[in-house]
């Protein structure tokens, strides 16, 4: 049996519930499965496991956490969702780029403008995220909220290490979408997708050079043991989603949907006001570890944003001949 935790109600957390109008029955609780390719003590498998307990406290409902991709890696989890092989699971939206191109926006890099640019675009309610959470929905596997996991970051090593757009040339990069692999390529590197959870190794055995990833994870999977240089590019923006198998949802009672809706919503405002803290810590805790992290200057990052242009053009005009999809270049003026 694999190991997992399960989120009861506390004696605190059954106030909660009231704050939702809605008292647990005597009922057995009804259990739910939930992967995640991240540890256990990452931040966002922490904002899952408040999650979990926010829902024990409004329902009768039960979240089985299975995380270190114990049963499914990132890139197997839609299809898992979908299926209905596992009830509920969180993956990056790097995922979805093959069935909804528009959401691969987040990675092109230097695109999505400020921070606060960014949150506007998927705040709840706003347009882009309204058609993007119905597009989501098709596939079977229903958005509950979106998770806030920082910008995207480069990782190297003092013999090779990344500071400018041109120190990428030659290296093999770890990458986790098609548009971050095409900005690896675009610099005159080799882009190698792997799963979050086989980073460490792929740098431990030498599968890759550098790589790109969110700066929490350097803390969270010890990727300071196998890099010495974190470089602060900040080229684009690492959403995770909290998904829901659809006949799963349509199972629920409408005040379970509406438990685990508000629960969402706490959940991912409670991410988005933490994660500058987040990241702070973690670089504080990469510098502890000796390791080295770039902070660009203006003139470094415009270098950046330079090399990046044919890739976003390349994004714009591969939206633009997609005429027959609902998302395309279009809804680009939501953001």
């Amino acid at each position: 049996m694999k190991n997992f935790r399960t989120y009861k109600a506390t004696a605190a957390a059954c106030a909660m519930a009231l704050a939702f109008g809605v008292t647990a029955s005597t009922a057995d609780a009804k259990t739910l499965r939930f992967t995640t390719q991240l540890p256990a003590k990452n931040f966002a498998t922490q904002n899952v496991a408040k999650f979990g307990e926010c829902i024990a406290a409004g329902s009768d409902i039960e979240i089985e956490i299975y995380d270190s991709a114990q049963l499914y890696r990132d890139k197997e989890v839609p299809q898992a969702v979908s299926s209905g092989a596992i009830d509920m699971g969180m993956t990056t939206t790097a995922r979805f780029a093959g069935t909804i191109p528009a959401i691969e926006i987040l990675n092109v890099p230097f695109v999505m403008g400020t921070r606060d640019d960014i949150l506007a675009a998927l705040a709840p309610g706003a347009k882009l995220r309204a058609l993007l959470d119905e597009e989501l929905t098709k596939t079977g596997a229903r958005p509950i909220y979106w998770m806030d996991y920082g910008t995207v970051v480069f990782l190297s090593n003092s013999d090779k290490p990344i500071r400018k757009p041109e120190d990428v040339k030659g290296q093999k990069v770890r990458v986790f979408g098609k548009t971050l692999g095409d900005f690896v390529t675009a610099l005159g590197g080799v882009p190698t997708l792997t799963s979050g959870s086989e980073q460490f190794l792929a740098f431990q055995r030498g599968t890759v050079d550098a790589g790109m990833t969110g700066i929490g994870s350097v803390k969270s999977r010890k990727l300071y043991e196998v890099i010495d240089i974190v470089t602060r590019t900040e080229h684009a923006k690492i959403e995770f989603i909290m998904l829901i198998n659809d006949g799963v949802w349509n199972s629920l009672s409408e005040e379970e949907q509406t438990v685990v809706t508000e629960c969402g919503l706490e959940a991912e405002a409670d991410l988005r006001a933490s994660i500058a803290a987040v990241e702070e810590d973690a670089v504080q805790d990469t510098l502890a570890q000796g390791r080295e992290v770039i902070e660009l200057t203006d003139a470094e990052r415009e270098e950046w944003k330079a090399a990046a242009q044919p890739v976003i053009d390349a994004y714009l005009a591969k939206l633009a001949d997609r005429k027959s999809t609902r998302l395309n270049s279009s809804h680009l003026k939501y953001l």
